[in-house]
Formats: structure tokens, sequence, C-alpha cells
């Protein structure tokens, strides 16, 4: 998906953020495809949740509506 994100619209990878609520999911992906990670807290994945696994996202949010505060 970020592939073809940055081939359609001509942005680079690096240019390129994912944000979502499942680590399993959406910023498992983001780490893979190397591109910037971003975990809310509004959903599915709670900070204990967070704190028991070994995936990283890159920053954590406790909603969306943070993102132009933290960013």
């Amino acid at each position: 998906m970020p592939d073809a994100a940055s081939l359609r619209f001509g942005i680079k990878k690096e240019e390129i953020a994912m944000a979502g609520d499942r680590l399993y999911t959406d910023i498992e992906m983001a780490i893979r495809a190397g591109i910037t990670s971003i975990l809310v807290l509004s959903g599915e994945t709670t900070q204990e949740t967070l704190s028991e696994s070994d995936i990283n996202p890159d920053y954590v949010l406790n909603d969306l509506s943070e993102i132009t505060k933290q960013i």
C-alpha cells in the first residue's frame, strides 16, 4: 500500500505515515514498509498492550486529534 501511494502521488516513502489503532496490522505494516508509524490509543490497542508488545511505533498518541500537536 505505501509503495502504491508513493507511485500514485509522486511522493517519497519517507514522506508517508500510517496511523492506526492495531499493532499487528496497521503499525506492523508501516514498520515493514519503512514508513513512519503512528499508533493511536483510541481503538483496539491499549497502553498495557503496547507495553507488552515487541512492536514499537514511531509515535503514540491518545487519539488522532493529537496528530497536529505532536508531529
